[in-house]
């Protein structure tokens, strides 16, 4: 379902994350487990491309949504004449690549022929593979630490607000591909058929509103749905955060330490409601602390150490039988 490809995330000269791979599979729940400044946050955050990869590719669905990567594409390197002497005989293409980037010789600018070659093929791989970005974080729903609510909206206005913008910008570049279509029909003989506009406005409104009535009611906070966020606690905000991004329906949901900013008397309401959205398949990525959350919820464990996921597993064996050194150290210190 979602996939991060030998991922690098550079901020100037600080190396965050050092080339990590992992997929999440639909219906699975994995939990992102390291000391702070490790990379878990920014590795969460380049799967939604809140921070976008410095190399490396971020792919939904099967569908790619990063610019492509020529490192990861032995394709590119076997169509040039300047890189296929690096492919001669019993030359895996992991050798290949890892000699290309040692020595740079990946550069669209080597020569002209090269360049165009380069280009095409890398050009190709998008058009192949592509899903635009919007497209893409639509089917993702982000819970952040802070909650990131909009403080001048109420909470069913914060909850309707991204069904209701997304519902009528579709309709509207439906009507302006109907005008272009009309006027083009003025000319022709054959008429195009125009685009079928299934709802109104109205209706979209509508619908926000009743899914963020049932929202509001599972979570028992229907009484606040119109007040502002200042008035609520901080466990009722992370939860009226959790299903403003239910909302939008998402294949997956990624959280961002959804409990580090809350008091520990409120850090169990968010953790139950996570708790039952793992319950009922939800897809879910999360950056935790809360080692007994993930232990009990997850299906997979990842530590991630200095920009790398040094150890991976269930639950059980990351715990109880932990290999990396470090992560040993760090169990002992949270548990």
């Amino acid at each position: 379902m979602l996939k991060v490809n030998n991922i690098y995330k550079n901020f100037g000269d600080l190396e965050v994350l050092k080339g990590v791979s992992t997929e999440i599979e639909k219906g699975e729940v994995v939990s992102i487990i390291g000391a702070s400044g490790s990379g878990k946050s920014t590795l969460l955050r380049c799967m939604n491309l809140l921070e976008v990869p410095t190399f490396g590719e971020v792919w939904m669905d099967g569908k790619l949504f990063t610019p492509v990567d020529p490192y990861l594409h032995p394709e590119v390197i076997r169509a040039s004449n300047t890189y296929s002497k690096l492919l001669g005989e019993g030359y895996s293409d992991a050798d290949a690549i890892n000699e290309i980037k040692s020595k740079d010789l990946l550069n669209e600018n080597n020569s002209r022929k090269e360049g165009k070659l380069y280009n095409a093929l890398i050009k190709q791989i998008y058009k192949e593979n592509y899903i635009d970005i919007n497209v893409a974080r639509q089917k993702m729903g982000m819970v952040f630490q802070n909650f990131n609510l909009f403080n001048n909206m109420t909470v069913l206005e914060n909850i309707m607000f991204a069904p209701v913008k997304i519902g009528v910008s579709k309709i509207n570049k439906l009507k302006a591909k109907n005008f272009f279509i009309s006027f083009c029909n003025l000319f022709k003989k054959e008429k195009t058929p125009l685009y079928v506009i299934n709802e109104t406005k109205q209706e979209i409104k509508d619908k926000a509103k009743n899914k963020a009535i049932e929202l509001l009611t599972r979570i028992g906070l229907i009484e606040n749905a119109d007040v502002y966020p200042s008035t609520l606690s901080g466990g009722q905000k992370q939860r009226i955060a959790i299903v403003r991004a239910l909302a939008m329906n998402p294949e997956v949901m990624l959280f961002d330490e959804p409990t580090s900013a809350l008091d520990p008397e409120m850090i169990g309401e968010v953790l139950d409601l996570m708790k039952q959205l793992a319950n009922e398949g939800m897809t879910m990525v999360i950056v935790t602390h809360e080692m007994g959350f993930a232990r009990e919820v997850s299906n997979r464990v990842l530590f991630v150490d200095e920009g790398y996921i040094a150890e991976e597993g269930e639950p059980a064996e990351v715990f109880k039988n932990p290999k990396n050194a470090r992560l040993k150290e760090f169990l002992s210190k949270v548990l």
